[in-house]
């Protein structure tokens, strides 16, 4: 069934968030502040990611407006910790929505791609 609309024309607003999320490591560490703030190294053993990667990752979510770094300097030793900002927990509902899509269908992707996907 074909859509009117802007993606008719190639102006697609889906494009434009899968180009923002851009890579597994943006995903996995959105994922990773999906279910609440977390401390860097608690980040860190979580995703599995070495400390350069997620450091860089965060910076680009950053960047992005999706997370925030948040300092308490009441704290000691000083804590920082990361969480999604407005932006980035809306941008979750549709990470969860490739999730469902994903489980729905992944037989089909493994029958289709299969060791691509391992």
């Amino acid at each position: 069934m074909a859509r009117d609309g802007c993606c008719e024309s190639g102006n697609c607003p889906a494009a434009v968030a899968i180009h923002v999320l851009g890579s597994e490591l943006k995903l996995i560490t959105m994922h990773g502040l999906m279910a609440r703030h977390r401390r860097f190294n608690e980040l860190r053993e979580l995703t599995g990611l070495c400390q350069s990667s997620l450091a860089r990752t965060l910076r680009d979510l950053e960047e992005l407006g999706l997370a925030e770094r948040v300092v308490h300097p009441d704290e000691r030793p000083v804590a920082v910790e990361y969480r999604l900002t407005p932006m980035g927990q809306d941008l979750s509902l549709a990470i969860e929505a490739f999730e469902r899509w994903t489980e729905r269908w992944m037989a089909e992707l493994e029958a289709r791609l299969g060791k691509q996907l391992a």
